[in-house]
Parts: C-alpha cells; sequence; structure tokens
C-alpha cells in the first residue's frame, strides 16, 4: 500500500520532467502517396519540420528518376489552415534524392510597376522556379516565362524613369 501510494505521488513529478517529442504526420489530399518510398516520405517529413508552425497538405505528388537514376519528388503543398485548402493556396515543390533541401516555389504575380530595388528580390524567387524545372516539377519555359514577365517590368520601369 504504502509503495502503491509513493507511485502516485512520483509519477506525476516524473511527467513533467519527461521529453515530449511531437509527432509530424503527413497530410496528402489526394492519395497520391499511397506507396511512397523512404524517400518521399522523409521529403515530406523535411517540408513538415520546415513549416513546423502549420499544418502542411500536400497533393500531386509524383516520382521520376533523373539521368544519374536518383528518385525526385514533385507536388503541391499548402500551409492553409482549411481543411480543403483553395486552388490558390498550393505551391510547387520539388526534390532530388542527392540534393540538400526540398525547394518550395509560391506562385506570385509580378506587378505591373516595380521599384528597382526589389529587382533582386524577385529574380532570387525565380532561382526556385528555375530549379523545379530543372528538377522537372514544373512545365519547360515556365522560368524563362517568368523570366520575360520580369524584364518587361523592368525595362517599362526604366523607360518610364527617363521620361
Amino acid at each position: 500500500m504504502k509503495r502503491f501510494f509513493a507511485l502516485c505521488i512520483l509519477l506525476p513529478g516524473l511527467a513533467t520532467t519527461t521529453i515530449h517529442q511531437t509527432a509530424t504526420a503527413q497530410t496528402v489530399l489526394d492519395n497520391s502517396a499511397q506507396k511512397a518510398s523512404p524517400f518521399v516520405k522523409s521529403t515530406l517529413k523535411t517540408l513538415v519540420t520546415r513549416f513546423s508552425n502549420t499544418h502542411p497538405k500536400f497533393r500531386n505528388l509524383t516520382v521520376h528518376t533523373n539521368s544519374d537514376k536518383k528518385q525526385i519528388v514533385c507536388g503541391q503543398v499548402s500551409l492553409s489552415e482549411n481543411k480543403s485548402p483553395a486552388e490558390e493556396s498550393f505551391m510547387s515543390f520539388g526534390a532530388a534524392e542527392d540534393g540538400e533541401q526540398p525547394v518550395v516555389y509560391e506562385a506570385r504575380t509580378i506587378p505591373a510597376t516595380l521599384d528597382t530595388r526589389e529587382a533582386n528580390q524577385w529574380i532570387n524567387h525565380g532561382a526556385d522556379l528555375e530549379e523545379l524545372e530543372e528538377l522537372g516539377c514544373v512545365p519547360e519555359g515556365s522560368y524563362r516565362q517568368y523570366g520575360d514577365t520580369l524584364n518587361k517590368v523592368l525595362q517599362d520601369h526604366k523607360i518610364n524613369a527617363t521620361r
């Protein structure tokens, strides 16, 4: 009886000193990860960890191999809090088996006018799209179209600034 009483007092105190690990679960909305490889699961876990302040939702997962016979995973991720995220909330992502971190590209419309001080920010933003294109996760020519649009906006700003 004394041991039982002592355990009742000690156990709650021990519970507060234990280390709690948070479990990360991947939500794949369209069942496109039914037979996911360990690499795909690892990529999704990395993205869940990167966006730990939200509960990312994934869809359109595809896997193909590159010329080096390494796996490439492509898909879309939404950081929306909604159970059924809006179409425009999804961002393209991709990762190579021999790569470092998954690349996430948020499609944002380039404004009609752009301050030249913001140009580097938009160029760097486009680099993610270029990398996704190299991985085969977005259609070929996507980066070129983005660059052409950005150059046109910058040229228009330059022409208007010289007048």
